[in-house]
């Protein structure tokens, strides 16, 4: 009898004693392995799989580290000594720990460079101080650092490359800006390239301007950060004639006038700001202005805008531009639902204050009016200065607000008296559509050529419209909806400028007018108004869609919370407020605001007007911020009682 074990990949034969045939040495091994291959022997079942833990030490990292400093401090199988390039002092290590915490010392230790075989390597950019803290960190993860030594620290980690370092030394020097130091810091932060730094010291900087102008610490900057700081629409607290003379006082640091300095600073201040006098005074005093054709080149483009006041809405750049970063919703006009007389406020919505605040108020009170901005000045057409439904009080004046001073002008009237109109802003022009006065309905369109300050007829409408809301897109004027004789529309319109040509599109869903309009993206948004309950009465319109133009196509959005009609609407931050209005269904002026996101297809009431508006205007603009907080809750809203 023939026993086999299968063990360890061997297959081990045993003879039984028992057996009567005697065991032949002579058996050959194909044999024996034939019979155990026909047996089908398998091996033993294997034992169950072991399972395996991981144990972790948390001291272990920073024993190892303290044991190759230990080694360092005693000089125990140190491989190449560091020597500062001021000579101070000489610092044994390990290349190995070295070249683990640096990609300069990689690079050198690993890289084929005659260093990887010195034993003692001179370093020429950084100081002993710098070096010995280098090394400190490497070896144990800690850093001292003090203001009066950190630029040689901050000059051995930037050449070393030892980033971590080079993030502490951020910190620090952002945790140290003072009015005392903020230029030094902005000078290191400058040479080393410290972005994270340079960005907090801008904003300390703008900040504190004033103040550094009054003790003449801003002589102390750099030509290129002076330029920045005064290139900045955050600038604030100064007039562009403080600023002038800061530039010119910067200037005359050097015996002699540094021309590209001095138009890296002049080219930023913005002179078409000054008032017609400052300007002359500027011109009349600065000499060296006049000594360089770049210079006199600003002066001039200054004084033709002054000289060209309906022309500077087109005449917009980056030296026109108002110096304020402060864009708001702004309200305009209304009629108040109480005493049913119009307003002439001109407020704006502080979104961080949640309050507003007054601006100066409009010359005329207005209503039904149209709005409309370019290069951020406010225009206000037409509408109604009395309580009329009919629309017979109508008006043809129009003034424009302009927020660098804060005050509102009268510009050419139009051709017609219009009121329930719509106004859009169109490369540079402005187009009155329809309406209605004491004559009627209305289907003439007139635009508005600042250059000229005229109006002209264009191609009118195929039929009379009021109450209908329009948008711009692409270049286009797009107008949806209204009342036409009486009967609610649907119909979308388009004019071409280019061509003088209006061309029908799809069809809204939805009879409505005294809505609004307004574009985001590639989706012109019909929000609100309302339409005919049966054969007269009215019912407010909650239902709102959007076009695509490239479509020509409607698709239906989430419904209004409260119904809203005779609205103001604009675009902030890209979402969509609506503005009090009237609602029919509750036969009221309404103090609401409703904003959409188009991102979560969602309504929601966030604020409110100071008192239910209807007929109110509505449009962002960029601002100074006043100076005196206004709680327009608590203060008498200039109305016309007439």
């Amino acid at each position: 009898v023939l026993f086999c074990h299968w063990s360890d990949k061997q297959i081990i034969f045993f003879r039984s004693k028992d057996c009567g045939e005697e065991w032949s040495p002579h058996v050959t091994l194909s044999r024996v392995c034939s019979r155990v291959l026909a047996m089908e022997i398998s091996p033993h079942p294997s034992e169950p799989e072991q399972s395996t833990t991981e144990f972790t030490s948390e001291q272990h990292s920073s024993a190892v580290l303290q044991g190759f400093n230990q080694l360092r401090s005693e000089e125990l199988l140190c491989d190449v000594t560091l020597v500062p390039g001021d000579g101070v002092g000489s610092f044994p290590v390990h290349r190995a720990i070295m070249a683990s915490s640096s990609d300069f010392f990689k690079a050198m230790f690993t890289g084929g460079m005659k260093e990887q075989e010195l034993k003692c390597i001179n370093l020429h950019g950084v100081t002993g101080t710098g070096l010995r803290n280098i090394i400190e960190f490497i070896y144990t993860g800690k850093l001292s650092l003090q203001m009066d030594k950190l630029q040689d620290v901050l000059e051995a980690a930037s050449f070393l490359q030892v980033l971590p370092i080079l993030d502490f030394c951020k910190e620090l020097l952002i945790s140290q800006v003072s009015l005392e130091n903020c230029t030094e810091i902005e000078r290191i932060a400058t040479t080393y390239h410290l972005s994270d730094v340079e960005g907090y010291i801008n904003d300390f900087i703008l900040k504190n301007f004033s103040t550094l102008l009054a003790n003449g610490d801003y002589l102390k900057l750099s030509a290129d950060r002076l330029a920045y700081i005064l290139s900045s629409d955050n600038l604030k607290g100064c007039s562009e004639v403080e600023l002038f003379q800061a530039a010119c006082q910067w200037l005359k640091q050097e015996e002699k006038i540094d021309w590209e300095n001095a138009y890296k600073l002049m080219s930023v201040i913005r002179f078409p700001l000054m008032s017609p006098g400052e300007l002359l005074e500027i011109t009349q005093k600065a000499n060296f202005l006049r000594s360089d054709t770049a210079c006199v080149n600003l002066l001039l483009e200054a004084s033709n805008y002054q000289m060209m006041p309906n022309m500077q809405p087109l005449m917009q750049t980056e030296r026109t531009r108002i110096r304020s970063d402060a864009t708001h919703l702004v309200t305009l006009g209304g009629v108040l639902r109480q005493q049913l007389v119009v307003s002439k406020e001109l407020r704006l919505y502080d979104m961080e204050a949640q309050k507003w605040k007054a601006l100066k108020p409009m010359d005329a009170p207005r209503y039904q009016h149209g709005v409309a901005e370019v290069g951020n000045f406010l225009y206000v057409v037409g509408g109604q200065s009395n309580y009329d439904t009919k629309g017979k009080t109508a008006v043809d004046t129009i003034f424009r607000y302009d927020p660098r001073f804060n005050k509102w002008v009268q510009v050419a009237s139009m051709n017609e008296k219009r009121t329930f109109f719509h106004l859009s802003a169109l490369k540079g022009h402005l187009y009155a559509v329809g309406g209605r006065n004491a004559s009627g309905e209305i289907e003439s369109v007139e635009c508005y050529n600042p250059c000229t300050n005229e109006w002209s007829f264009v191609s009118r409408m195929s039929e009379p419209h009021y109450g209908h809301a329009g948008t711009v897109h692409g270049g286009y004027m797009y107008i949806s909806g209204g009342i036409t004789r009486d009967t609610f529309q649907r119909e979308l319109t388009c004019y071409d400028p280019d061509t003088d040509l209006w061309t029908r599109k799809a069809d809204m869903s939805t009879l409505r007018g005294l809505h609004c309009m307004c574009t985001i993206g590639d989706r012109l948004y019909v929000i609100g108004g309302n339409h005919f309950r049966g054969a007269s009465d009215y019912d407010d319109v909650l239902s709102c869609e959007f076009y695509v133009p490239t479509l020509d196509q409607w698709t239906a959005i989430a419904p209004m919370i409260r119904g809203q009609s005779d609205v103001g609407v604009t675009v902030y931050q890209g979402k969509i407020y609506v503005v009090g209005g009237y609602s029919w269904n509750n036969r009221c002026m309404v103090d609401i605001v409703q904003c959409y996101d188009p991102d979560k297809d969602q309504w929601e009431k966030v604020f409110e007007v100071p008192e239910p508006l209807g007929g109110v205007r509505a449009c962002t603009l960029t601002v100074y911020p006043p100076k005196d907080i206004v709680d327009t809750e608590t203060q008498e809203s200039p109305l016309s009682t007439t």
